[in-house]
């Protein structure tokens, strides 16, 4: 009976050490898997890197100083323009409130224009027009606040010129971003801000005297020039018809970023009137917010493959936002300058990233600019005017107790939370898992949500994966299908060597021909042609791209180039070649 007893033990015993060596193989063959998955992550990350780093050399070698010419209309509005803090502040408060107004009628009032007039609505002559109004504002805004010449008409007037110049500004600089194209718009438009910080804080060490020379004068004027000289090279891409289906997709698509963005900025600016005076919520608290949020977003924008899900950055910064409101409660209301600095950092992160979505989906979409700009930045401006107005009511309390704070506290936290349900809901539909600024890097084209457009469709065909798992490197790097380091060295040194070669490869060109891998048949075609004015080598790389079916914003990628710059070599290239369109480019190059 013993021996039974003992028997029985021995076998029970003898499967469970079979089972756990099951177990662990089981467990060491996961582990294994699991590290082969994240090496194989980390190695693909690590080359995107590398590319990514190519790519934005590439983009800022081809970049031009006055492209950046945003940062001075910034730095006026954001320091030149700032009155005293205990001097006629009823009066301040009523100029904020005219030019926000005014401002907000500008981009209405110009997007209207420019959807009647199409392209020949703002002419590179109108920067001027636009900087003289923000400098005879500026002059009379010095005049009643500083000089002791104060009357409440200059102040009206003053917010009235202001509010229409900036308004003029931001339109036109739109409509400039959206026709370089999304690879330099996600550059273009961090790198002015960083530039716009660095300016305000140099001028905010300035006499008054030299503030007012700043103000009225230099900067206006080298504001105007800039855009000015950037509206010269504009070569305005061909808006389709906005039917009904585009405007359903427009407004499907842009009303969850924008809500988001409207939340946090009403947010930081009532949170800003809360905040006891002499803390971070003032100049400085705004400066460091912005300087990071800049630093964040032109780095991110530069140095990774595809750059920003919006929609996922707010969820992101819920979290961390939230967790920063808790400060005063926990440790008293001192804190609340660092609320105030990091609300103004993830306002600035989802702003930047709203300007680079408004360009990128008008160029891609072929709508508008300032259309897209206008629907997507008159509810910001209108919800930071809201803000305003709720903070300037809360602070009207002779006494800020702790327990008008916690409330204050509760009504950001569930504008916020608000904010993010909306934009949670629907994350597993195409058109909320898409990203506008995460294309640029991407290579492929946007696809649209909800019903389907043809013209849309066709036009960005070539400019999608064709196999899932296939990637496209930007700025003229080649496709491929989960390579090796190998080849994907290899690859890169011929995307350099040989561009218009290695392109051929790409997943997003047209299917090619047999003829179409001998190197000289571009160059032995053109020279059977007998043209009186030969193609530029560059025109000759335009020209190879165009009759493979590729698109202006996919030859800009590849090329390093804007898409301004490709529509004038196109342009030269119908020019010598004696065609009108892209059709018989292509029957007569293949």
């Amino acid at each position: 009976m013993d021996q039974g007893i003992f028997l029985a033990h021995f076998v029970c015993q003898g499967g469970n050490c079979a089972c756990s060596k099951t177990r662990r193989n089981r467990l060491r063959s996961r582990a294994a898997g699991f590290l082969l998955s994240w090496g194989g992550f980390l190695g693909r990350r690590l080359r995107e890197a590398r590319m990514s780093v190519a790519q934005a050399r590439g983009i800022v070698k081809g970049l031009k100083w006055h492209h950046l010419g945003f940062c001075f209309f910034w730095a006026v509005t954001f320091v030149a323009l700032m009155a005293p803090a205990d001097e006629f502040a009823f009066a301040s408060t009523g100029f904020s409130v005219g030019k926000q107004l005014s401002t907000i009628v500008a981009v209405v009032a110009a997007a209207t224009l420019s959807v009647r007039r199409g392209s020949k609505a703002f002419s590179p002559e109108s920067a001027y027009i636009a900087g003289i109004a923000l400098s005879a504002g500026s002059l009379l805004y010095y005049l009643a606040f500083f000089l002791a010449d104060f009357s409440v008409a200059s102040v009206a007037i003053a917010s009235v010129l202001v509010g229409a110049s900036q308004g003029a500004f931001f339109v036109m600089w739109q409509s400039f971003y959206a026709s370089e194209g999304t690879s330099r718009t996600t550059v273009y438009i961090p790198l002015s801000a960083l530039c716009s910080v660095v300016l305000c804080i140099a001028i905010g060490f300035l006499p008054t005297e030299w503030l007012v020379v700043c103000g009225v004068i230099v900067l206006p004027a080298l504001g105007a020039w800039t855009l000015r000289k950037s509206l010269a090279e504009v070569v305005p891409y061909e808006a389709e018809p906005l039917t009904r289906e585009r405007r359903r997709m427009l407004l499907r698509d842009m009303a969850r970023p924008v809500f988001c963005v409207c939340a946090i900025g009403f947010v930081w600016k009532m949170i800003g009137y809360v905040v006891p005076q002499g803390n971070l919520g003032s100049f400085e608290g705004i400066m460091l917010g912005m300087s990071c949020a800049t630093l964040v977003v032109a780095a991110i924008e530069l140095f990774t493959e595809r750059g920003f899900d919006m929609l996922r950055v707010y969820q992101v910064l819920f979290p961390l936002i939230t967790g920063v409101f808790l400060l005063p409660t926990f440790f008293g209301i001192e804190w609340l300058g660092a609320v105030s600095v990091f609300t103004m950092f993830g306002f600035e992160v989802v702003n930047l990233l709203l300007l680079i979505t408004c360009a990128a989906y008008a160029s891609r979409k072929a709508i508008d600019s300032s259309l897209v700009y206008a629907l997507c930045v008159a509810p910001t401006l209108a919800s930071l005017l809201l803000g305003d107005s709720v903070g300037q009511v809360a602070a009207a309390h002779t006494v800020l107790d702790f327990t008008l704070v916690v409330d204050v506290l509760f009504v950001c936290v569930y504008v916020l939370t608000a904010a993010l349900f909306l934009a949670s809901l629907g994350r597993n539909r195409s058109d909320v898992r898409r990203s506008i600024t995460a294309a640029p890097q991407s290579g492929s084209g946007e696809r649209d949500s909800g019903e389907s457009i043809a013209e849309n469709v066709a036009r960005m065909k070539s400019e999608e994966f064709p196999v899932q798992g296939a990637s496209v490197v930007e700025g003229g790097q080649c496709a491929q299908k989960e390579p090796s380091s190998k080849e994907a060295s290899r690859d890169v040194q011929q995307c350099e060597e040989k561009p218009s070669a290695a392109l051929r490869r790409s997943n997003g060109a047209a299917p090619m021909t047999p003829t179409d891998e001998s190197p000289t048949s571009l160059e032995e075609r053109l020279s059977s042609l007998d043209l009186a004015d030969p193609l530029s080598a560059r025109e000759c790389e335009v020209a190879d791209l165009m009759r493979h079916g590729n698109t202006v914003a996919v030859i800009a990628r590849r090329l390093y180039i804007s898409e301004n710059t490709v529509r004038g070599h196109t342009k030269s290239i119908y020019r010598k070649l004696g065609i009108h369109s892209k059709q018989e480019l292509i029957d007569l190059l293949n």
